[in-house]
């Protein structure tokens, strides 16, 4: 059995603001510092073999450097698994947004895919790009071996819709600094064992969902 672990980056300075992030990074909150060196224990302490692949975006080479000094190797980045670009929208507070354009934010809470006309990536183009990166990583492993890769809501909850052939939305949204795994068999079939585990994070260390702190959209990673 090969092993896909997926790990959405730690809470963002943006997450932080309830503003919109996208493409653009501030890095890593305290908070998110602190969620991504117990996440990185943890890993390594299940998996001090695995691969490292990362999102070259700031957020995410934060949350992969505590993982890269526990199990003393490089993560390879990859801008294939970086967020959705949010066009026009990235970089606002979500109330800014709201207040600008109420009708398209309504139209985007019910889960119309409005990002394209804003200027941004559309969920089926996010799919078309990441997609193809879990496939090359399951690829490129023989049986037992691991891989982590360390990216964001939006490539793990549409990626894995689409790989898995699942239609939008069943699974539910992605934590910061949650742990998500694929396991593939030699001939190819590939299950979903764990979507968004966060045990290892104690309850305050745990980013929360309010309407009122959504830094890119309820759910995350839509």
């Amino acid at each position: 059995m090969k092993r896909l672990v997926l790990v959405r980056h730690g809470e963002s300075v943006y997450n932080g603001e309830a503003r919109i992030q996208g493409q653009r990074c501030a890095g890593l909150s305290e908070l998110g510092h602190a969620q991504a060196k117990l996440t990185a224990l943890t890993l390594a302490d299940a998996y001090p073999q695995a691969r490292l692949v990362t999102s070259d975006l700031q957020r995410t080479l934060e949350t992969t450097a505590p993982l890269e000094a526990a199990l003393g190797r490089r993560a390879a980045p990859d801008p294939r698994i970086r967020e959705r670009s949010f066009g026009r929208w990235e970089g606002s507070l979500r109330t800014e947004v709201i207040a600008a354009e109420p009708e398209r934010w309504r139209r985007w809470l019910e889960g119309e895919d409005v990002i394209s006309e804003v200027g941004g990536e559309s969920s089926d183009e996010l799919a078309d790009r990441v997609v193809p990166v879990y496939h090359e990583l399951l690829a490129a492993m023989v049986d037992g071996e691991v891989t982590i890769a360390v990216t964001h809501g939006g490539p793990i909850w549409h990626g894995l819709h689409r790989l898995l052939a699942l239609p939008r939305p069943t699974l539910g949204g992605v934590g910061n600094c949650a742990v998500t795994v694929l396991d593939a068999s030699d001939d190819g079939y590939v299950s979903l064992s764990s979507w968004n585990e966060l045990a290892h994070l104690p309850l305050d260390l745990r980013s929360t969902w309010t309407p009122a702190n959504r830094a890119d959209g309820p759910p995350v990673g839509r």
